[in-house]
Formats: structure tokens, sequence, C-alpha cells
């Protein structure tokens, strides 16, 4: 696929309010922050480690057949497969194994916050690895996200020095924090934007189910499977568009705006979390969770400002049509 001049200055202007990256933005946001309760419904009769391993072996298969039906060659030299291999070590076996664990301490809705620490790292790792660097605007709208955040779950973390199972769960969110950061920020590098990106996420699915299964094996025992229909149906929503669709949408957006950018959907997405944790877990909002989430969108709008013109960034690289 060539690219015209046109084009190329056009992907160089992208930015989170271009309608195409705003919308991936907030199909993201929207998908992402049902998971979070969806995958209680994991938890129940089938090891954590298990049910991430089933989750994205599909999807790696439909990220396949997606790539297919685009035209992708979807082989790889031993090189960028090992690439894969390690991003997908990264994203699926070590960041979806901690969050599904973590889900089995803590409430879904503060996981969803945990992770919305992702931002911190992932403009560190950008910095240091890709040079780019936060303006003002970001590091203020991102403090006031965190200010807002701690309100949002004030009473939770009130929690934190005397139980357990809070502490626990929260360690296990954070670690699956940093992996997450760590494989997005290795997929937004020159050789991560080398090859089509579905192409790189369906590898990296298939490596990161095959060790999330070696994981299992070694903790879980062998292979248990729940032919209900509530796992069957949680399993097809989570595969389907908790992880080919969303991925492909944010990994889209990671590659218009960068690491920091894209990883805000993540700030937001605890508000929405806690909405569907106010309808099924009986959460309650109170003053400080109101004014909390106000001012996550506030640091949000003040992030905006922070956006410069992207580099460019092939188009073949991206879903854009």
């Amino acid at each position: 696929m060539a690219l015209t001049e046109s084009e190329v200055q056009s992907n160089n202007n992208l930015r989170l309010t271009s309608p195409k990256v705003l919308i991936a933005f907030l199909l993201v946001t929207l998908i992402w922050s049902t998971t979070w309760f969806i995958i209680r419904g994991q938890l129940n009769t089938v090891p954590a480690n298990w049910s991430v391993c089933y989750r994205f072996f599909i999807a790696g298969l439909m990220m396949f057949l997606f790539c297919r039906a685009k035209g992708y060659k979807i082989t790889l030299d031993r090189g960028n497969q090992l690439f894969c291999m390690v991003s997908g070590l990264l994203l699926i076996t070590a960041s979806y194994g901690f969050v599904y664990a973590a889900e089995s301490h803590i409430t879904s809705g503060l996981v969803a916050v945990a992770f919305a620490l992702v931002i911190i790292p992932n403009s560190f790792f950008a910095r240091v690895f890709l040079g780019k660097k936060s303006s003002p605007y970001f590091v203020l709208g991102s403090a006031l996200a965190g200010i807002g955040l701690g309100l949002l779950f004030r009473n939770q973390l009130g929690h934190f020095s005397s139980d357990t199972e809070t502490r626990l769960g929260l360690g296990l969110s954070l670690l699956g924090v940093l992996s997450a950061s760590l494989g997005e920020v290795l997929l937004a590098t020159p050789r991560g934007r080398s090859h089509p990106m579905p192409v790189f996420l369906a590898w990296s699915m298939i490596w990161g189910s095959i060790g999330i299964g070696v994981v299992a094996l070694f903790i879980d025992g062998a292979p248990v499977f729940d032919t209900s229909l509530p796992y069957l149906e949680s399993l097809l929503y989570l595969t389907v568009f908790g992880s080919v669709l969303a991925f492909i949408f944010y990994f889209y957006v990671l590659q218009a705006v960068g690491p920091a950018m894209s990883a805000y959907s993540h700030v937001l997405i605890p508000i929405v979390a806690m909405g569907i944790s106010t309808l099924f877990e009986n959460y309650i909002w109170g003053i400080s969770a109101i004014a909390g989430s106000g001012m996550v969108l506030l640091g949000l709008l003040l992030t905006l400002k922070s956006q410069q013109p992207n580099t460019p960034i092939p188009l073949e690289t991206m879903i854009v049509d």
C-alpha cells in the first residue's frame, strides 16, 4: 500500500480530537469499562489463568481471520516472532494474569482504578524509549485526574492499610499495570509499527495465551472448562469485544497519539466501570465520588491542551477503514 503526500501529511496531524481517533478512543473506553465487571463471571468455576488462556487463544485466531480478510501477510521472520512473543507475555500472560487474580480479592471497580495508573509508567517509558516528553498541561491534567480517582475511591482506599485482601488485590493490579505498560510501549516502537498492527496483535495473543496456559498447568493443574451458558456468554463477550475489537481500537489510538495520551482511556474507564458497579455490585455514589469524577474529566480537558501534532505513522499499520 503506497502512501500519497496528502496521506502522510494528514496522518502527521492526528490528535485525540481527530474524529476517527476520538471514536476509537470512546469505543475502547466503553468496551473496557464493561469488561471489568464481566471478568467476575469468569472466576467461579474455571481457574482465572485458564480463562485468560481460552479468551486470548480464541481472540488470536479471530484476529488472524481478520488479517486474512484484510489481505495482510501473517507470516513473520524470527526477529518479529520474538518481538511478538515478548509483547504477548507482557500484555497477556503477565498483565491479564495479574488482573484476573486481583479480581478474586477486590471489586472490579477498584481494579479498574488501579489500572488507571498505567498513564504514569506509559508516560515514563514513552520518554525513555520513544523520546516523547510530557508537557506541563499533561502533567497537571494527569495529577488532577489522579486526585479525582483518589476521591472516587476514597472509601475503598481508606481500608488499604488494614485489609489484607485489598492490599493483595491492589498489589496484583499494580503488577498488571507495569506489565501492560511495557507491552504497550513496546508496540509503539518503530518495530511495533513496521507491520500492520492486527498481525502483531494476533501473534502476541497466541504467544500470550500459550504463556498463561503454561502458568495454568503449573498453578491450577489440568485444563478446566465450563459449558454453562453464563460462562460461555462472558467468554464470548470478552473475546470478541474485550479482546479483538478493543485491542484494535486501542492500539490504533496508541499509534496515532502515543502511549501517554492513549492511556487516558484507562483513567476514564473507572468512572464508567463504577457506574456499572452501581447497577450490579451495589456501589453507592457519594459527594466525594461525584467530585472525583468531575476532576478526572477536567484533567482530561487539560491534557487535550498538551497535544502536539504526532510524528508520521505509516497508514498501513493502522485500522482506519
